[in-house]
């Protein structure tokens, strides 16, 4: 009777540990039920459907060239985690929240619906009754947990090429598997979609308008020219004025109208007038994706500032420096004069690139301080950097420029102030600035246009990163190396010559105000 007792309790005991143990939970079937078409008029893309298996969160996507029967032999594997998958689409029963990034992630589209996988995958699903577009979160598709099948084209695919993809159902607890995994292959075949000609109209009557007006405006004042010397002047100026007339009055003005459209990469050549709508969009909420009340503008504004103003003053500074060194008598005057023309001589896009290479964490410059510090990763220091490069780059021009105004000084000034006793600092400020002031004031009117729409050591050096959020501007992007990405990455053409025509009146205003107190760099009588 006591064994049978203790062999009960015994029996007890185990039940109520194996209960107490956490049960793993089970992992999502695998994906079986997929179809895949190349014959889609879909250029370099393919068209994917598979159906979705219960308990799955989540949906991987993998490409590869070449054929595969598990993940490890296209991605490598850390731990018990799969390598980063090319595209996935996330399963919640929450609405994404911010539908408005749909409309810039038109490259990745899916649609999903309740019906089976149909036997063809060629048709308009945008048109379809019961295929619906699903919202977006942070980058990829939403679809809810009732979905049963789901539609995507994949992007990224080369015409003519074999691809083969593959899908991955995770669970809740990040697992996936992978026994079983269907591989699917399609060639994408369709030829890039020549866009319709546009009408060509509109852009000759405005040509047409600008000529014909500069025209009568040359004959007007041929005629009323007194000398014949006048007019002859009016007639070599003339073919100038109509080049600028049609290389750079047009396409401003162009440029000017084209931010009153809705004009993008969906809809070119069929943009509508929206007004002052791209205008209120640059300050407003709508693109304010990471909730910090500021949608990119006026941050990227103030390290434009920063970044104009920091470069042209300390180019300004070291070219007068050095200049002055190079005219007080240095030994080898010429070879100083080579040295300091280098950084300045060599192309600028060799320059960025090899200073990308020395700034990267695994870089020179690291190697020689014995440090470990990610220049171009942190914020702080990817501003220092991309600063920095830039100074070193434009500090030799200035003092080439500012070297030679020095040389056109009068020499019996100097004389005169060292037999009256004028100190280094006096004659050079009474003397020596002012001198050179006629020469300083249009290089750092003309420096101030240039760093303010520099855009290629930003781009090559960072990208504008690091990047905060999707769709915002990076922490080193300036209002141009932004307006590349709005208008050429996210293909919204009205928006971006928006950003333009702001650019270009900033530059307007800060030439006015600049010359009125230089005074355009007028020596006092």
């Amino acid at each position: 009777m006591k064994g049978q007792t203790a062999g009960i309790s015994a029996t007890a005991l185990l039940a109520l540990l194996l209960l107490s143990i956490p049960t793993a939970q089970a992992a999502p079937p695998p994906v079986s039920e997929t179809s895949i078409d190349g014959d889609v008029d879909l250029n370099n893309r393919v068209r994917y459907a598979f159906q979705t298996v219960p308990e799955a969160v989540k949906y991987d996507i993998y490409y590869s060239t070449e054929t595969f029967s598990n993940l490890t032999e296209i991605v490598p594997t850390t731990s018990s985690v799969t390598g980063f998958p090319d595209a996935w689409i996330t399963v919640s029963q929450e609405p994404a929240d911010d539908p408005s990034i749909q409309e810039t992630l038109k490259f990745f589209r899916c649609w999903w619906s309740l019906n089976p996988i149909p036997d063809s995958l060629a048709a308009d699903f945008q048109a379809e009754e019961g295929w619906l577009e699903p919202t977006f979160s942070v980058g990829m598709p939403v679809i809810p947990p009732d979905a049963v099948t789901v539609i995507c084209d994949l992007p990224g695919i080369v015409r003519g090429q074999e691809v083969y993809v593959a899908t991955v159902a995770i669970g809740e607890d990040g697992s996936s598997v992978d026994e079983g995994l269907e591989v699917l292959s399609a060639i994408t075949t369709a030829e890039s979609e020549r866009p319709p000609d546009p009408d060509m109209t509109p852009v000759y009557i405005a040509i047409g308008v600008i000529v014909g007006g500069l025209c009568l405006t040359a004959i007007v004042l041929y005629f009323l020219s007194p000398s014949r010397r006048e007019r002859s002047g009016y007639l070599f100026v003339l073919p100038a004025i109509l080049l600028l007339a049609t290389l750079t009055f047009y396409p401003v003005g162009y440029g000017i109208y084209l931010s009153f459209t809705d004009e993008s990469a969906e809809n070119y050549g069929e943009g509508e007038f929206v007004g002052l709508d791209n205008y209120e969009l640059l300050f407003s909420d709508e693109r304010d994706y990471d909730g910090d009340g500021d949608p990119g503008f006026w941050r990227t504004f103030t390290f434009t500032l920063i970044w104009t103003f920091g470069c042209v003053i300390m180019h300004m500074l070291l070219g007068v420096l050095f200049a002055m060194l190079l005219e007080s008598g240095i030994i080898g005057k010429v070879a100083w004069r080579t040295i300091l023309l280098i950084p300045w001589a060599v192309p600028g896009y060799i320059s960025v690139i090899m200073w990308r290479g020395m700034l990267n964490r695994f870089g020179w410059v690291n190697g020689i301080l014995t440090s470990d510090i990610d220049y171009l990763g942190l914020d702080n220091w990817a501003k220092f950097s991309v600063i920095f490069v830039n100074i070193w780059m434009g500090f030799s021009f200035m003092t080439m420029t500012t070297s030679g105004a020095l040389a056109g000084i009068p020499r019996d000034m100097y004389e005169a102030a060292n037999i009256d006793g004028v100190g280094r600092y006096h004659r050079f400020r009474h003397l020596t600035l002012p001198q050179l002031m006629p020469a300083l004031v249009p290089l750092s009117l003309l420096g101030m246009i240039w760093t303010f729409n520099l855009f290629h050591v930003i781009f090559l050096m960072t990208g504008g990163g690091p990047d905060r959020f999707y769709g915002e501007p990076g922490v080193t992007d300036i209002l141009v190396t932004f307006v590349y990405d709005v208008a050429f990455i996210d293909g919204e053409y009205g928006l971006g010559a928006a950003w333009s025509v702001i650019i270009f009146l900033m530059l307007i205003v800060f030439s006015t105000a600049y010359l009125v107190v230089t005074k355009a760099g007028e020596v006092d009588g």
